[in-house]
């Protein structure tokens, strides 16, 4: 995504969970030169025993939060794979490889919905849940709640977003059957 998408804390959250449930998990950040609007992507590795590598040069599962994070990324995605993005701003998916599933879910309309922009990358990682099952629901609101323990007063806001990604990705992938 861009800077101020909400990629980085997503990423963190995924790692965070990956780690509750009992795996090794790294997050690496990449930004680019401006503090918002800038490019922003993160590679999360999450290994049973421990994370060898932290690059992931063909990323297993791709959350996209614009169009150009389709575009560079969607087509690296292999076979078996999940693309899962934002698409009330994805016109339109690149050519993926075989047996690539993807999932398109209106991130930032649902989170204007509910009145925080900011809570988009929540309804992503709703989103991805729904779409992989790569944790059990309460893994990540979890990891959201520890995150949020300083922020009390926003943990229903990010449940109620997290509860929408999954309710969008769902009736995506209906739409899709």
């Amino acid at each position: 995504g861009a800077g101020g998408d909400g990629a980085q804390t997503a990423a963190l959250l995924l790692a965070r969970a990956a780690i509750n449930e009992g795996f090794d998990a790294t997050h690496i950040p990449s930004y680019g030169p401006e503090s918002r609007g800038g490019t922003s992507y993160a590679d999360v590795r999450i290994a049973e025993d421990e994370v060898l590598s932290p690059a992931a040069p063909e990323p297993h599962v791709l959350v996209a939060f614009n169009a150009p994070s389709v575009a560079k990324f969607a087509p690296q995605v292999p076979e078996g794979g999940v693309v899962v993005y934002d698409s009330g701003v994805v016109a339109q998916l690149p050519a993926l490889r075989p047996g690539v599933k993807a999932v398109g879910v209106p991130f930032t309309q649902v989170a204007a919905g509910l009145g925080k922009i900011i809570v988009k990358n929540i309804v992503a990682l709703g989103a991805l849940q729904e779409a992989t099952r790569l944790f059990p629901r309460e893994t990540f609101l979890t990891a959201i709640r520890q995150a949020l323990a300083d922020k009390c007063a926003m943990i229903p806001l990010n449940e109620e977003a997290f509860a929408w990604g999954v309710k969008k990705a769902a009736e995506a992938a209906r739409r899709e059957a």
